[in-house]
């Protein structure tokens, strides 16, 4: 029980001296790893960020340049592709469903104390380009990056 208030006490100082905290969750039997951030709605008023499917380090280094952007003004839109989070390759800012938001993201709940709160999935590519809705993104890696939103419905500007 020790290290768990120690754990939500550095979520919080994180919070008030970066602007947020990263939690990352590792892969298991249920679904992928996955990273989100917990501090940019409170401090920003701007939606927090999950990506799923990545490696912890690529992961939080992305959230955090992310975060960076949005402390210098930047907004992220649902439904809207994004050239600048990673070198040569879109990736697409997703409104979450809020029914995954007790699967993934119980410390968020935990910090706002509900799940009134927007999130955004940020969607990337494989390395050929392609997109987890499209046919041809590999059904070896189909697990890999479900999409917790509607993507036909918040989808813009995708051909």
């Amino acid at each position: 029980m020790k290290k768990e208030v120690k754990g939500y006490e550095k979520q919080l100082s994180d919070i008030e001296e970066y602007g947020l905290h990263v939690i990352h969750v590792l892969e298991d039997e249920n679904g992928p790893s996955f990273s989100y951030s917990i501090g940019l709605f409170h401090n920003y008023h701007h939606p927090e960020i999950i990506m799923v499917g990545l490696k912890k380090d690529l992961a939080h280094i992305l959230i955090n340049d992310i975060a960076f952007d949005i402390k210098q003004g930047q907004t992220y839109k649902n439904g809207t592709f994004y050239s600048d989070i990673l070198d040569n390759y879109k990736c697409l800012m997703l409104e979450v469903d809020a029914k995954y938001y007790d699967e993934y993201v119980g410390q968020a709940i935990r910090f706002y104390k509900n799940n009134d709160f927007p999130l955004l999935q940020c969607i990337y590519p494989t390395v050929k380009g392609a997109y987890p809705w499209e046919d041809t993104w590999p059904e070896d890696i189909k697990y890999l990056q479900p999409i917790l939103g509607d993507i036909n419905r918040n989808r813009k500007n995708i051909g």
